[in-house]
């Protein structure tokens, strides 16, 4: 497999716009580009190559002796301007090179305590922050003093609350914000476990103060390939078909498809970009020669696969009780006015009385009592039941019919006043069940039941 990717990416390099040989895998140590020269520096294990990559030639190539034997391993290279500084990877030691010499600038020591903390330059300075000692883990920043050759601690006075302490975190700059993220942390509860830090922060350099962004389940610890694109991160594996682009400024983070070059981008050394161009280190899978290749910006990513957030945060649970309690809000407000509806211009049943606009209705305990029969009633109600009601036994029948056609009548002729209505409200029928029966029924859409 790894042979065909590479005969697909020698037969692709009619893309690149230059290629220059920068050596063996197994002779380079580190590489490191100087922005402000344009420059790429090659460390092999007796001596220096530089590279002009604006005129794609080597400038020159320079025999030195290090300061201490695997000095390349032990310590981090940074650039100020077109100064190349070594910090001591497990202590506070730092030296500069000199054109081919190396002066060491500070008063520290392999002191062990920072032990994959996260470097950068801001504003010609040299930082530090977080790393790995005695059972913790920093979550702060140190920089170095150039006037008085010593590191100092960054005091986040400006702060209410502070991140974790983590190692190998990632940070970007931008104006005068640090962001800080990935990398791992310690289990609280089991000082020896290291855990992934999922947090993402920000730190106001002027203000001096922390801000938590929130919280990633990305494990970028799994990458081990990173490097710059302006503000964002590239991250990638050489065995993995996706290239993973983190833009932790507005939160995003990009899945592309790799294309064929990317398989041979070494991880051992780091790639760059710079106006508009990638610069790639190749390595060739059989020969293990070394290439500086270049890719145009709009030619480095393949297909987009997928763009998602990089971190979640709070506001995205405070939404979601705020859209939960407008969800209710919203329930609550219906029913009431569904309520107000059924109230609005209906005769109100409460407690035994009628109630109409918030009065009393005059009405009588018969006419009371033959509403609530008719109201309560699923189906048509007999003439005797409501008979029942209003009979006077000391009367016969057909003058107690009479009466109760009169309370019916009244009935009606009163709550067609109320309610301003041409409708009587109780009607009466033919029972279906036997044609002699009289029933009767009552509109109920102009009554509320409390």
């Amino acid at each position: 497999m790894k042979q065909l990717l590479f005969i697909l990416f020698i037969i692709s390099l009619n893309t690149f716009s230059q290629s220059i040989d920068i050596g063996n895998k197994d002779n380079i140590m580190k590489t490191h580009f100087v922005e402000e020269n344009k420059e790429l520096f090659v460390f092999y294990k007796d001596s220096i190559s530089i590279i002009d990559i604006q005129n794609s030639n080597k400038i020159s190539k320079k025999f030195i002796n290090y300061p201490i034997d695997d000095f390349i391993t032990k310590f981090e290279i940074i650039s100020i301007h077109s100064e190349i500084y070594f910090l001591e990877l497990h202590g506070g030691k730092v030296y500069k090179l000199d054109v081919d010499e190396f002066s060491r600038l500070d008063k520290s020591y392999t002191h062990r305590m920072q032990m994959g903390s996260s470097s950068f330059v801001h504003h010609d300075t040299i930082f530090k922050f977080g790393g790995y000692g005695f059972w913790s883990i920093r979550n702060f920043f140190t920089y170095f003093d150039i006037k008085t050759s010593e590191w100092d601690v960054l005091s986040p006075s400006g702060s209410k609350s502070l991140p974790k302490g983590s190692q190998y975190s990632t940070i970007k700059i931008f104006e005068d914000n640090f962001y800080i993220y990935g990398g791992l942390t310690l289990n609280q509860f089991e000082p020896k476990e290291y855990i992934l830090n999922n947090e993402v922060w920000e730190f106001n350099n002027k203000n001096k103060s922390w801000k938590l962004l929130g919280h990633s389940d990305v494990d970028l610890n799994t990458f081990k390939y990173t490097f710059p694109y302006n503000e964002k991160q590239v991250f990638y594996n050489q065995d993995d078909d996706n290239i993973y682009l983190v833009d932790v400024v507005n939160n995003s983070l990009k899945t592309f498809k790799k294309k064929t070059f990317q398989y041979g981008m070494n991880t051992s050394f780091k790639s760059f970009y710079i106006d508009g161009i990638f610069y790639c280190i190749i390595s060739s899978y059989n020969s293990g020669s070394v290439t500086l290749t270049q890719r145009y910006e709009d030619d480095f990513f393949g297909e987009l696969i997928k763009e998602e957030q990089f971190y979640y945060n709070n506001e995205k649970v405070y939404y979601s009780i705020g859209f939960f309690l407008l969800i209710l809000s919203l329930v609550y407000l219906y029913f009431r006015i569904n309520k107000w509806n059924l109230k609005r211009n209906r005769v109100i049943i409460e407690n035994g009385h009628l109630i109409f606009s918030r009065k009393t209705l005059n009405f009588n305990e018969k006419s009371i009592r033959i509403i609530n029969l008719l109201l309560k009633s699923e189906q048509d109600i007999p003439s005797k039941d409501i008979m029942n009601i209003v009979e006077n036994p000391n009367l016969n029948y057909g003058h107690n019919t009479r009466v109760m056609n009169g309370v019916i009548e009244d009935i009606n002729l009163k709550l067609k006043s109320i309610l301003r209505i041409e409708k009587d409200l109780i009607t009466s029928k033919k029972s279906d069940l036997d044609k002699r029966i009289k029933v009767y029924s009552i509109d109920k859409t102009y009554f509320f039941i409390k």
